[in-house]
């Protein structure tokens, strides 16, 4: 039997049939136990309980899903039949059944259930089986899955489990998927802050509980090996940041590759102006967004210090019917009056908004220029090349620093996360593989806020 910690009990005993819950997204550490836990041994439980007859489990290909759920130490072969259930595997299918499958034994032929496999790095193959409903439907390292085959393949299973490694936070996986479960209220403080207020970046979804795990929470993992796998990379590596303490990240391509937390980001309660330092321009990027894509407002203190002091930004995920430019307007508004105020300056005159010549953007300088204190004008063409080489320089210059109060909510004030959201997009913006020289599209609003502010900074004659 499998030495189980709380979590993991608790895990095991949360039954999707009586609790109404029909996602569960296994996210976290590597070396934490979240596949052979919950692909080797969970889905095997939840299939003998489900009334259907056809299952799912899903990999990269059909010879990972072997080697990382079937056939090894503790997959479900070996757990199958430690926890009492007789489990076969036909990797060439057998008899009626020509896929690779899975045959769970009932009491009698026609209780058997049929697990099928399949992988999903082969659109060929996968399109085979979204044809079927599926009633236990399990997806490991669903990070990296075809965000077609996810949106097929979650209109065709009663319930579904996803394991993921971390990745992009800026895949829409994220965004669609995985930032829409929540965790218990019992675990939330095992959450590293920065996970949650990407979690929480989008609303919830009624039924999907998201669990973080630790190699702490793998009581099997000796505390030696523990030691080994932690000391294996260097601490503060991008790679270190995914595998060992289990964020989202990017860690090859990034298009801000010289940033570092430790250089540029100071907290809040730290930050200070040096002596005789004051301001003399407030200058605020903005990217507007409509119905559940994101505005962003980047707000720079231009100082006599010759300084460039990031002070929180705005960043607000309009839901549907609310993304009237009046009510954004108003919103970005108090945000300004409420930090600026904060930094020691409220004098308005000294603000300018600057966004992009969007329509969407236009409307939303109309309705500032109208109805609040704060002066707002848009920037000529964009040119992303020449926008991206002039933010990358911005950000690297070492009169810039980033004050962090974490991510608020800008309706309710409340924090959702311990970190800014332009250092988590800047973390993880890369470079288009396809096209080389310009960044991937995509999950970026507080950055091209950040390039608009940086084109007043070099044309406006600051």
């Amino acid at each position: 039997m499998l030495k189980l910690g709380y979590k993991f009990k608790k895990f095991l005993k949360l039954n999707p049939f009586k609790s109404g819950v029909d996602e569960e997204i296994l996210e976290g550490q590597t070396s934490a136990g979240k596949t052979t836990v919950g692909m080797c041994l969970k889905v095997i439980l939840l299939v003998s309980l489900s009334k259907k007859k056809l299952h799912l489990i899903c990999g990269n290909t059909i010879g990972k899903i072997e080697s990382n759920i079937i056939i090894k130490d503790n997959g479900v072969l070996q757990l199958a039949r430690e926890y009492g259930y007789n489990v076969e595997y036909f990797p060439n299918g057998h008899g009626q059944v020509k896929m690779p499958h899975l045959l769970v034994y009932g009491d009698c032929e026609e209780e058997n259930k049929i697990i099928y496999c399949a992988g999903y790095s082969d659109e060929s193959k996968w399109k085979d089986i979204l044809g079927s409903q599926y009633g236990i439907v399990g997806v490991d390292e669903a990070n990296i899955a075809n965000i077609n085959f996810l949106r097929e393949l979650a209109m065709r299973r009663d319930y579904w489990m996803l394991t993921l490694n971390p990745d992009d936070p800026n895949l829409e996986i994220y965004s669609e998927i995985i930032n829409r479960s929540r965790p218990l209220k019992e675990f939330e403080k095992d959450y590293p802050n920065e996970l949650l207020s990407q979690l929480y970046s989008q609303p919830s979804k009624e039924g999907s509980i998201h669990w973080y795990f630790t190699m702490d929470d793998n009581v099997a993992l000796s505390e030696e090996k523990k030691k080994q796998i932690r000391s294996s990379l260097k601490e503060g590596s991008k790679q270190y940041k995914n595998k060992i303490l289990g964020l989202r990240g990017r860690s090859e391509g990034l298009v801000f590759d010289k940033f570092e937390r430790k250089e540029k980001v100071v907290d809040i309660d730290k930050f200070h102006f040096l002596p005789n330092e004051t301001i003399y321009k407030i200058l605020i990027g903005l990217d507007s967004g409509i119905n559940q894509d994101a505005t962003a407002a980047v707000t720079c203190l231009v100082t006599t210090a010759g300084r460039f002091v990031i002070i929180p930004t705005f960043y607000y995920i309009p839901k549907l019917g609310t993304n009237a430019s009046s009510q954004q307007a108003l919103l970005i508004e108090k945000w300004l009056d409420y930090w600026l105020n904060r930094f020691g300056c409220m004098v308005s005159s000294m603000a300018l908004i600057i966004g992009d010549s969007a329509a969407l953007t236009q409307a939303l300088i109309l309705e500032l220029n109208l109805s609040t204190k704060y002066r707002s004008i848009p920037v000529g063409n964009k040119d992303i090349k020449a926008d991206t080489t002039r933010a990358v320089a911005t950000m690297e210059k070492p009169e810039l620093i980033i004050v962090n109060a974490g991510d608020y909510d800008p309706v309710t004030m409340k924090k959702r996360g311990d970190m800014d959201m332009l250092v988590i997009e800047v973390e993880n913006k890369v470079w288009d593989k396809k096209k080389g020289d310009v960044p991937e599209d995509g999950n970026d609003h507080c950055i091209d806020a950040f390039k608009y502010m940086t084109w007043y900074l070099y044309y406006g004659g600051v």
